[in-house]
């Protein structure tokens, strides 16, 4: 019985082997994605930690020479093109690449290009997208007691009034520069073009141009005040968004810009009646940009895409979620210390594709050190005190967050890299 039980036990242990080694030869096949176009993905080297992995076993050894040869022509095809915070963009405009030819050829790229990684660097890749904190939070197993620590330091930060106004302002300055470089647009693609015009017109008259990084309000209403006009709300703001999001739901090119329009309205529902008006008095201008603060840092739950946005907005100057492959290794007691690998394939080798691959990586380990130690941070207090927030922290962090970029590419030069107190390695695909 013994006996019979141990060869069973290796029988499975090889089927599963060989199962994976029919999946890795698939990269050879063309790619049958169905994932949205435009968007794309960075790659993060799981750690050692599942049975799974451990059993990984690699593809045979005949198999590189034609996998490495079919790398060198998808890269020929994409000069050109890069992938750009989460998107396929031409590397000298910047503009979305639209083509699903493309976006599969990358795709194509980066799972052979995965498979030279894990020679050097261990098992497969898994995919994730970094688009909420509880997204970010499950990368980096912050447990659910910690998750309120997140939201509590995140929201007075971020649900700042020009943090707020400068995010909705980007999204839609994205939006409209995708939508400009689409072929053939459709009528609702065309009528949802005009209402991002609009709604970013209706921002831009409310704003002060005096000081971008103050709330329109805030300036004291002027020695001769200006005729009366019309008082105006974010429920304007927040109608024209719901319609923006109806005719953006058209057309699968713009999905990724669809969800970061929805994203920002559930923070409009909260401020919907507060008044944007230029020439209100200064007192009431600071009454009226803490109830802002209070009702979104209320209402915007830990999961919420928007302040998820509004993060990456306050950090960054972006709107853009970053999808990536996750993974993480633990040590110290209880495995309270993580280390993650970050990993970007590279198309073109040249020095200035390595210096946005850092930039790009920089970005994605930015957010994941933010939310580190926010939830390694015990809140003692948080309240509203009639005028701001009050935060009081005891910094005691609980353990010790390791993070490194790994940039892999055809004919790049081997070395590390450090940026903004990370350090990133440059690898060459190459022939094991």
């Amino acid at each position: 019985m013994r006996l019979l039980t141990r060869c069973s036990m290796e029988c499975g242990g090889k089927l599963k082997s060989v199962l994976r080694t029919s999946v890795v030869l698939r990269a050879l096949s063309p790619s049958r994605s169905g994932r949205r176009s435009g968007a794309r993905r960075m790659h993060f080297l799981p750690g050692p930690a599942s049975e799974d992995e451990r059993e990984y076993a690699p593809p045979p050894r005949g198999w590189y020479p034609a996998a490495y040869g079919r790398l060198l022509r998808l890269a020929g095809s994409l000069r050109g093109v890069e992938v750009a915070d989460g998107y396929l963009r031409h590397a000298a405009t910047g503009s979305l690449v639209t083509d699903a030819h493309a976006v599969d050829r990358m795709e194509h790229f980066e799972a052979l290009a995965g498979e030279f990684a894990a020679t050097r660097r261990g098992p497969p890749l898994k995919a994730t997208a970094l688009s909420s904190l509880t997204k970010v939070c499950d990368v980096l197993g912050v447990s659910a007691q910690r998750r309120k620590n997140v939201r509590l330091t995140v929201c007075p930060q971020v649900t700042q009034h020009h943090v707020w106004r400068g995010a909705l302002e980007e999204v839609l300055r994205d939006l409209r520069e995708d939508m400009g470089a689409l072929d053939a647009p459709s009528p609702a693609t065309q009528m949802a073009e005009q209402i991002a015009s609009a709604c970013a017109r209706f921002l831009s008259d409310t704003a002060d141009a005096a000081t971008s990084s103050s709330p329109s309000w805030m300036r004291p209403t002027p020695y001769r005040k200006p005729a009366p006009a019309r008082a105006k709300t974010w429920q304007e703001v927040l109608d024209m968004f719901t319609d923006l999001a109806k005719f953006l739901a058209t057309d699968t090119r713009l999905a990724g810009h669809a969800q970061k329009v929805e994203a920002m309205k559930e923070g409009l529902y909260q401020i919907h009646d507060i008044i944007i008006e230029r020439s209100i008095a200064f007192k009431e201008a600071r009454h009226q940009d803490c109830l802002v603060q209070r009702n979104l840092s209320k209402n915007l739950g830990h999961s919420s895409r928007g302040l998820y946005t509004l993060l990456l907005f306050y950090l960054y100057g972006t709107v853009r979620d970053i999808e990536v492959n996750i993974g993480r290794s633990l040590s110290g007691k209880d495995g309270k210390n993580v280390t993650v690998h970050a990993v970007k394939f590279l198309i073109n080798g040249d020095e200035l594709a390595v210096q946005s691959g850092i930039k790009q990586l920089s970005r994605a380990l930015g957010v994941l050190k933010f939310v580190w130690e926010a939830a390694n941070t015990d809140i003692v207090t948080t309240e509203y005190s009639g005028k701001d927030f009050v935060v009081k922290k005891d910094n005691s962090v609980k353990g010790v967050l390791k993070l490194q970029g790994h940039l892999w590419g055809l004919g790049v030069e081997e070395k590390a890299v450090t940026y903004r107190g990370n350090v990133f390695h440059v690898h060459q695909i190459r022939l094991p």
